[in-house]
């Protein structure tokens, strides 16, 4: 599936949500929300009742600093389960 097609039905992106523990983003400010693809959250169900957070480009939530949670695990790392 190509990348536009992906953002044209909205599982391209991330989701920022709350994680467990505080973090700097780039800019400096404090923060506990983390970024989960959407992929992710749609893959794993324990992680769908996530996604009433703040919508958002992957690439634009690394620029800014954000941690992304790619991985079941890591989800489970930083509190999302």
């Amino acid at each position: 599936m190509t990348p536009q097609r992906q953002m044209a039905i909205g599982i391209d992106g991330c989701v920022l949500v709350a994680g467990s523990g505080a973090y700097k983003l780039a800019d400096g400010t404090l923060t506990t929300r983390v970024a989960v693809p959407v992929t992710l959250m749609l893959a794993e169900s324990s992680l769908r009742k996530r996604s009433e957070g703040s919508p958002i480009s992957c690439e634009a939530a690394a620029a800014l600093g954000y941690t992304i949670v790619r991985r079941y695990s890591d989800a489970v790392a930083y509190g999302l389960v």
